[in-house]
């Protein structure tokens, strides 16, 4: 089973779980995605032409988030300045109502196993099995299973969280062509990106606005997937309480391009070393649970939130790992309406848009 089908007709696209297919070739006729990732604090979209192998960047760009007007509106103002030629697109979804699992089973063929995981997936998930789509994937690669085990990667989403999250975008007059995890389509993107990522141990971090995603890919497969309960806005919080300065005055030191030694960044160092310790733990516990895996070569990191540049300088010594940034663009060829000079501010914020077009081209 690799998709779950919702009411509405289309697909929680999973595939990522089947083999992270995110450099599969673009087809040889023209084809044209969207993706829209919805975020807490940007709207951040891109849409994606290919024709044959060669894979263009047409359109792209950010908007903040005005809690007060409803998503539709913003969506529809959005996709109108963007330019987008499609009204079709694809979005993700994440937060406490989606759940991955990483389980091992005794060995059994698929049939065997597609066969009883409704019945045993309930006993691993948070909530009712009548209340989510669920997907799952046999990891054949998995350096945790034996000759008499196997780990199955289990997936499962509420469905009232995905019907929430279209029913928001379908007054817009878009068409809901795709869903699938936010964690999965920034790893679809740097596939796309990074191919030799399948020929290693790597680690993929996204430092967004609400909280702070730790994915590690074991030869091309997720391997290991958990959320932090930290973001950009939780920093922005700390520094503005801590130092007595205004919302502006703190997104500023946060973004700072180099922050001396003094007050306002020891703030920030001893804010950001807990968001470390909790990177650090989920690496331990990764070789902990797979004590037969290379080490993690290294970790890509994206996000608003990894623009704080204290972050970027010390992630790679506090977790002991090499932390490289990444442009989800840069094999991409770019449409007359963009540059790459004007698209530097925006790399940090597109890889879970980039993916998300990826997937249906």
């Amino acid at each position: 089973m690799l998709a779950g089908k919702c009411e509405y007709g289309f697909f929680m696209l999973m595939q990522l779980i089947s083999k992270l297919r995110a450099a599969k070739p673009p087809r040889a006729k023209a084809g044209r995605s969207i993706g829209l990732n919805i975020g807490k604090a940007n709207i951040v979209g891109c849409e994606i032409a290919s024709q044959g192998d060669q894979v263009t960047l047409e359109h792209c760009g950010r908007a903040e988030v005005r809690a007060a007007e409803p998503v539709a509106d913003q969506l529809k103002k959005f996709c109108g300045e963007m330019g987008f030629q499609s009204k079709e697109v694809n979005l993700s979804i994440k937060g406490y109502g989606v759940v991955i699992r990483f389980l091992i089973f005794p060995k059994m063929t698929p049939e065997e196993f597609a066969s009883s995981i409704q019945f045993e997936a309930e006993k691993y998930l948070p909530f009712s099995i009548s209340e989510v789509v669920l997907d799952y994937h046999i990891n054949a690669q998995s350096s945790r299973a034996d000759e008499n085990s196997m780990e199955v990667i289990l997936v499962a989403a509420k469905r009232a969280e995905v019907e929430k999250l279209v029913k928001s975008v379908e007054p817009s007059g878009l068409r809901v062509k795709a869903v699938d995890l936010d964690i999965f389509a920034c790893i679809n993107a740097l596939e796309f990106s990074v191919p030799e990522m399948k020929e290693q141990v790597i680690g993929f971090v996204d430092f967004g606005a609400g909280d702070t995603t730790l994915c590690i890919c074991e030869q091309g497969t997720v391997a290991f997937s958990r959320d932090i309960a930290f973001g950009g806005n939780d920093l922005t919080a700390l520094i503005r309480r801590k130092l007595n300065v205004s919302q502006e005055e703190a997104y500023r030191i946060q973004h700072s391009a180099s922050l001396p030694e003094g007050e306002q960044r020891a703030v920030v160092e001893v804010a950001l070393d807990r968001l470390f310790q909790e990177l650090k733990l989920s690496l331990n516990y990764f070789y902990n649970q797979h004590q037969n895996v290379t080490a993690v070569s290294c970790f890509y990191i994206s996000g608003g939130f990894s623009q704080c540049s204290v972050l970027s300088e010390l992630l790679g010594s506090r977790i002991e790992v090499p932390v490289k940034k990444w442009d989800p663009t840069e094999k991409m060829s770019l449409g007359p309406a963009l540059n790459r000079e004007a698209l530097k501010p925006l790399i940090p914020f597109l890889p879970v848009s980039i993916g998300l077009a990826l997937r249906t081209l």
